[in-house]
């Protein structure tokens, strides 16, 4: 499995940064992630560079947006599960989040929770969520 991770902006908090790349080199013994972050811009001009993207990719597309499909660990395992053996793409938005049209050009929208995070925050939690779901795949004692 590949996973493409689509983000806005570089971090700026060092301590995330740092926390991001310790849960990529735990993932890359199981998954290859690969990285495309665009420059923070207008919510108009971030997403029509996501949205470009996404088209010319056969990837399988998950949107993270706070009024996404709630999910457990144990769901968010399945998915991964179920896409083995494809490309999978995850979009976070910048501050202003990701428009509709965006939204519509991915196959799932999911939420990390509830609350708001800034985009540093999201992807560290992707990260954590994508390293506990290989272990609960696995089999492995990380997961509870």
């Amino acid at each position: 499995m590949k996973i493409k991770i689509i983000s806005i902006g570089k971090f700026k908090n060092k301590n995330i940064s740092n926390l991001c790349a310790d849960y990529q080199q735990r993932i890359m013994h199981s998954i290859k992630i690969d990285e495309i972050i665009f420059k923070n811009s207008t919510k108009e001009f971030e997403n029509k560079k996501i949205t470009s993207h996404l088209t010319k990719s056969n990837d399988y597309k998950i949107a993270l947006s706070q009024d996404g499909e709630k999910m457990t660990s144990e769901d968010f395992a399945k998915i991964l599960s179920s896409l083995t053996g494809k490309s999978l793409c995850f979009v976070i938005g910048g501050s202003d989040g990701l428009n509709n049209q965006t939204k519509t050009k991915c196959d799932k929208i999911i939420s990390l929770s509830s609350l708001t995070f800034t985009h540093e925050m999201a992807k560290l939690f992707l990260l954590e969520q994508i390293y506990r779901s290989i272990t609960i795949i696995q089999n492995k004692k990380y997961h509870k």
